[in-house]
């Protein structure tokens, strides 16, 4: 452990608890902070099972707790990935749910996590961090950008697709009554249409499928600015890692063409709701009918799965034609992308394309 300087016991280490500790802890502190006043996930010990690879050997290092003796304090949370920037393709991570405990706010701890963070990213060789910070609310604690001040690591605002899936239940669930009338106002556009055309078939990936999957992801991204350097084994545990990550293939003639990579998550707003997140849209050469029944497919399995919403990262990864075709929106960006270069500065173009996940 690395001892911190502090009247009392606090010490950092590498957390060291149960799963569903873990998410306990986080869920608990986003409560207290959040609940009645924004919406915010509610994190299950699956997701972070498949997200921390908690169930394997790998290491540990990316998950930076703060201890009061046995009782832990605060958490700064990482996944590992190789990342393909001007910079060429080399290690980097991407970090959130930053989470300390009320009672111990005003001490530096979140300023103590991140330096223990950046220390480890040293140490592995990494090049950049990638996080959000959510600025759509104002009850939100998340780090901002200070007036007037350009900071190089506020790389761009950002902002969600968002297609409603289940109008009644996003009208109760939702803070807003306004954007919850809308959303029944909206039931005509909510239904899913399930014909799948002659020659065209969606199911459920297969180990099988990979590699044609990984063809199609390297033949998407090459022109990002910024992109998860996906391979055989990090583009299996995204699209099949865990059963929490759900993917749709297109088959068309016999050929993979396109696929839908998805979770669903508990959100809290007036009530709790699951919400599907789409990591992963890519379209590879599928046809725009195939695209459309793929999608269309995706979102009638969220649906099942008792989705009132579908979400998708805006960064200009998916053709805003096709989502516009799928009743998605794009409501006013609610995020900030945040790239902190570890060592040498990276310089990333605020206005070209990205492709990251939202974490």
């Amino acid at each position: 452990m690395l001892p911190v300087p502090e009247k009392s016991m606090l010490q950092l280490a590498t957390y060291h608890g149960t799963v569903e500790e873990l998410a306990a802890f986080i869920n608990g502190i986003w409560a207290d902070c959040y609940a009645g006043k924004m919406t915010y996930p509610c994190w299950t010990p699956e997701y972070f099972t498949w997200q921390l690879r908690l169930d394997t050997e790998a290491s540990h290092d990316n998950l930076v707790a703060a201890y009061d003796g046995d009782r832990l304090v605060g958490v700064l949370l990482g996944t590992r990935h190789m990342l393909r920037s001007p910079a060429g393709v080399h290690p980097g991570s991407q970090w959130s749910w930053l989470s300390v405990d009320a009672e111990y706010e005003g001490r530096g701890i979140a300023k103590m996590l991140h330096q223990e963070r950046m220390r480890r990213e040293q140490a592995a060789g990494s090049r950049l961090i990638v996080s959000y910070r959510f600025v759509g609310s104002s009850h939100s604690k998340a780090e901002r950008p200070e007036a007037g001040v350009r900071d190089r690591k506020f790389n761009r605002n950002m902002g969600f697709w968002i297609r409603v899936l289940d109008p009644a239940r996003f009208s109760n669930w939702h803070l807003s009554k306004v954007e919850g009338f809308l959303a029944r106002l909206s039931s005509p556009l909510a239904k899913i249409p399930t014909a799948q055309p002659t020659g065209i078939s969606v199911r459920a990936f297969a180990n099988s499928d990979l590699d044609a999957c990984l063809e199609l992801v390297r033949g998407t991204y090459p022109a990002s600015a910024l992109s998860i350097e996906w391979n055989g084994e990090s583009l299996r545990h995204q699209l099949f890692g865990h059963p929490i990550s759900q993917t749709l293939v297109l088959e068309e003639n016999h050929a993979v063409t396109g696929f839908v990579n998805f979770h669903v998550l508990p959100f809290q707003a007036r009530t709790r709701e699951c919400v599907a997140l789409m990591d992963m849209i890519v379209r590879g050469n599928s046809s725009s009918k195939g695209y459309l029944c793929l999608m269309n497919a995706a979102l009638g399995r969220m649906k099942e799965q008792g989705a009132v919403l579908a979400l998708k990262l805006r960064c200009a990864d998916t053709s805003a034609s096709l989502m516009f075709r799928n009743h998605f929106v794009p409501p006013l960006p609610e995020l900030v992308l945040v790239l902190q270069s570890v060592d040498a500065s990276i310089e990333i173009p605020a206005r070209a394309p990205v492709q990251v996940l939202w974490r």
